[in-house]
């Protein structure tokens, strides 16, 4: 886990400072049109992978015929997708009253691609948990690419700039990521492999494309309801608070299920293994997060000038609902240990309705009030995501919460003083440090007297770490 933090941070570290310097380049209306863009790349993506990656994870007498069978499967629905974007384009520009949409998703769906064919190497790196491979992958990837969207920015290529960004960062990954694997792949197909795979891997496709949905669905009506301009401002909004947790669910989901599979059939062991994962996440997850909300006007401001100021409000409610989908997704990545994909399709059709319901309510009073449906979505899907684990393992909603109690709270007492503190000082840059002193010093020295050992016990492990 902790390599697997220093790949995905440090990777988002990076995308962090381009993105700053693509805001202040790129206007409000060239980011919403992106953004409707990879919506629609989104969900091909989602096909592609299918939920064999996790399939492979899971099974543990993998072979090479399961292998190049999903790595042939992963080409072969690449094509079909970027053929269906390629024609229904002029329909999404249509729809949209955006005519460059078209040329757009066309170029954009090259990518598709190029994930087909890193697919099979990233899950392998992943099985060998060769998180140190991937992060160099990664990095060098999302430098180069950055470098050149901020050239193209800068010389008003608006959203092409990060278009090509995106096509950039993926073929340099394609190239990179197979000189890290020690494996040679064959366009070979085996129906035994297939529907073995698929009895675990379609449940998790369903699950991932109606999950796809619950994440994508409000950008899609904001860019029709709205405006583009008004998506802009929410993607930007947003993107702050899922840099963080990209980089910090992703660690969870590729390094959980792996760990978690080992333990399977140890349910005692499980359990206690979940208990440790919910208890030191908490420490972490809930001060990182209410830091972000409680400064999201200076760090909106300072960082990208006050033409995002309307991204502020979004970006902190986000930040709170993504505290709470962290942990809540530990229990999806502990049924998927256990082989049970069928019980979080389940979860998600209820999930999918409460958000669209919620959402459908919010959208005429604008991008705020869409912001706290999603808030208020996200806390009732905990109560769902912990359903079945309260069931059948006796470590449920109550159970989490009570093992997590002390974070919440400190990190709620601390947002508020924080906040009121920040009434009386003007500037923005000493807003933040004062936050960062609260959110450090004082948080550190309030767990040590509620007697939480959990970060000196993470601390204790990056200092051993070889």
């Amino acid at each position: 886990m902790i390599w697997s933090s220093l790949e995905k941070f440090s990777v988002q570290g990076v995308s962090f400072a381009i993105g700053i310097i693509l805001a202040r380049l790129l206007t409000p209306k060239e980011y919403g049109t992106v953004g409707l863009i990879l919506v629609f790349i989104s969900f091909s993506q989602v096909f592609i992978d299918s939920g064999f990656g996790a399939a492979l994870i899971q099974k543990q007498d993998r072979n090479e015929k399961d292998i190049n069978t999903v790595f042939t499967f992963n080409f072969i629905v690449a094509l079909i997708c970027y053929a269906i974007i390629w024609l229904i384009a002029p329909l999404i520009s249509s729809y949209y009253h955006i005519e460059e949409l078209v040329y757009f998703i066309r170029v954009l769906g090259i990518t598709l691609f190029f994930q087909a064919a890193t697919s099979i190497p990233q899950t392998l790196l992943t099985i060998k948990m060769d998180f140190r491979s991937l992060a160099k992958v990664n990095i060098i990837a999302s430098v180069f690419s950055g470098v050149i969207a901020i050239y193209l920015a800068y010389h008003e290529y608006g959203e092409m700039a990060i278009i090509w960004q995106n096509i950039l960062r993926t073929l340099i990954i394609t190239v990179l990521i197979w000189f890290f694997i020690d494996w040679k792949p064959k366009f070979s197909f085996f129906k035994k492999s297939f529907f073995t795979l698929f009895s675990f891997g379609s449940k998790l496709l369903i699950s991932s494309l109606l999950n796809n949905i619950l994440n994508n669905v409000s950008s899609l009506f904001i860019g029709k309801v709205l405006s583009v301009k008004s998506l802009g401002f929410y993607t930007r909004g947003t993107q702050f608070s899922d840099m963080i947790f990209g980089s910090v669910y992703s660690i969870y989901s590729s390094v959980l299920l792996p760990s978690l599979s080992s333990i399977q059939n140890d349910k005692e062991l499980l359990i206690k293994e979940t208990r440790n994962i919910i208890k030191t996440s908490s420490v972490l997850i809930f001060p990182l997060f209410t830091f972000l909300a409680v400064t999201s006007k200076p760090i909106i401001i300072l960082l990208l000038t006050e033409k995002w100021m309307e991204a502020a409000p979004v970006m902190a409610i986000i930040c709170v609902a993504r505290a709470i989908t962290i942990i809540s997704g530990v229990n999806i990545s502990l049924l998927y240990a256990i082989g049970r994909s069928d019980l979080v399709l389940k979860q998600q059709y209820f999930k999918l309705t409460i958000r669209i319901v919620f959402l459908l309510i919010s959208f005429k009073f604008g991008i705020i009030w869409i912001a706290l449906a999603e808030l208020l979505a996200t806390l009732v899907h905990f109560f769902i995501n912990t359903y079945y684990p309260g069931k059948y393992m006796n470590y449920g909603a109550l159970s989490q919460i009570n093992d997590a109690k002390t974070p919440i709270l400190v990190s709620t007492v601390l947002s508020l003083i924080t906040l009121f503190c920040h009434e009386y000082i003007p500037n923005n840059l000493l807003k933040i440090f004062l936050s960062m002193f609260v959110f450090s010093i004082v948080y550190y020295c309030t767990l040590k007297f509620f007697g939480l050992r959990e970060l000196d016990k993470l601390i204790a492990k990056f200092k051993g770490l070889k």
